[in-house]
């Protein structure tokens, strides 16, 4: 049903979606400049009387967020602020005294979690460091995935309690009276997950178990928990995006690497001199890595090695702008390991085994002709690089099925 809307809804939602999508809380009168509603009694009046609907929630800092707005058009939203909407379909919170969903305030949670995990993990010398990684990062994952259950679920809180199994409608309390939520093994049932991801977190469970409950003095299980926790972070970066809209490109998210002691330095070492608990979870890791071998096109891997080494260093002054600083790259080197693909030997093969309704024909193509303007996607390669010129050929990143994926329905 189209709805008609104004100027000043159409500026709100505009503001509000980019205020969700930067993850910035705001306060009245900055809605006010962005949406042009006079801040007296219009716009102060509005958010008393909840006319924003489930688009604007109160923290208890007096600061406001917006919520559910990402993918919403100006119709839809129009619709939703609507009185005749909002009596039908009245919110639980008041914008005048509220409150985050339960599940934002648990994804808000989960992500400190994870930044806490690569902060610690970055520390240059602390004895705990790998036990604590393992530790905060499965503590990010379980409560990502609760958020998840809760809003799958209409933010009810029960569906993260533990049912009785003797009688229904009554849940489990703990020993201080409060009632128990689900574990990370019941989070991973409920949620239908890629197998790759599920396998990797099953491996970061079992690290975090074995530092809980034993220890992980291991210098070769050390460096898979870096490789199994890298794959695991680009994996939740991922699902924040996809579950949330949340974007997180804004936190550095990255494990250092760096460090004078390297995994090839490992030669020597003999896993034998390993205690029987740690080489069954080498094994362990092993038959997972095995059993999900990497696979460019996908979003989540098993494990992820970092690999560093130290090299002169190619920044120089530029000798022809003497107030310059120019860094000399590897062109050929990187445009070789990235734009890895030609497009009859390895795209379309890759496009005719993922996808249930793939054919190349003209809608193929003039989708792939699109795609490949984005240099993110496609680079074309000279025979002769220099001068581009010669025979030439076009090269894709795999990454590019992401934006196919769109197109066709996966196998």
């Amino acid at each position: 049903m189209a709805v008609k809307y104004n100027e000043k809804q159409k500026l709100t939602l505009q503001f509000l979606q980019e205020m969700e999508k930067e993850d910035i809380e705001f306060t009245d009168l900055e809605l006010a400049n962005a949406s042009t509603y006079p801040l007296g009694a219009s716009l102060r009046a509005k958010l008393s009387r909840n006319e924003f609907g489930e688009f604007i929630v109160k923290k208890s800092n007096g600061l406001f967020k917006a919520q559910n707005t990402i993918g919403i058009s100006i119709n839809d939203y129009a619709l939703r602020v609507s009185s005749k909407y909002r009596h039908a379909n009245p919110v639980k919170h008041s914008t005048a005294n509220s409150t985050l969903k339960l599940s934002n305030t648990l994804l808000d949670k989960s992500v400190q979690a994870a930044l806490a995990a690569i902060e610690i993990y970055n520390k240059p010398d602390f004895g705990y460091r790998e036990e604590t990684f393992s530790i905060l990062l499965v503590n990010a994952w379980e409560v990502l995935l609760k958020a998840k259950i809760l809003k799958d679920n209409d933010e009810k809180i029960e569906s993260l309690y533990i049912a009785h199994k003797e009688n229904a409608g009554v849940f489990i309390k703990s020993k201080s009276g409060n009632y128990r939520t689900i574990t990370i093994g019941r989070a991973l049932s409920l949620i239908n997950l890629d197998e790759t991801l599920r396998a990797n977190l099953s491996i970061l469970v079992e690290l975090r178990d074995n530092a809980i409950h034993f220890r992980n003095e291991s210098p070769i299980l050390n460096t898979k928990l870096l490789e199994v926790g890298t794959a695991s972070l680009l994996s939740y970066l991922e699902m924040c995006k996809e579950w949330f809209q949340k974007d997180l490109s804004k936190y550095n998210f990255y494990v250092m690497p760096m460090s004078f002691f390297h995994p090839h330095e490992l030669k020597s070492y003999s896993v034998n001199k390993d205690s029987i608990q740690n080489q069954n979870l080498l094994r362990y890791i092993g038959k997972k890595e095995n059993s999900f071998p990497h696979d460019p096109i996908s979003q989540h891997s098993i494990s992820l090695r970092l690999e560093t080494k130290f090299v002169k260093s190619k920044m120089q002054i530029n000798p022809d702008d003497p107030d310059a600083i120019s860094v000399v790259v590897d062109e050929e080197d990187a445009f070789t390991k990235t734009y890895i693909w030609g497009c009859k030997e390895h795209l379309v093969p890759a496009l005719k085994k993922r996808y249930l309704d793939f054919k190349v024909n003209p809608v193929f193509w003039s989708l792939l002709k699109t795609l490949k303007q984005n240099p993110k996607f496609c680079r074309v390669r000279y025979l002769n690089a220099k001068t581009k010129t010669g025979t030439k050929q076009e090269w894709y990143n795999p990454n590019i099925i992401r934006e196919i994926d769109r197109h066709y329905t996966k196998k």
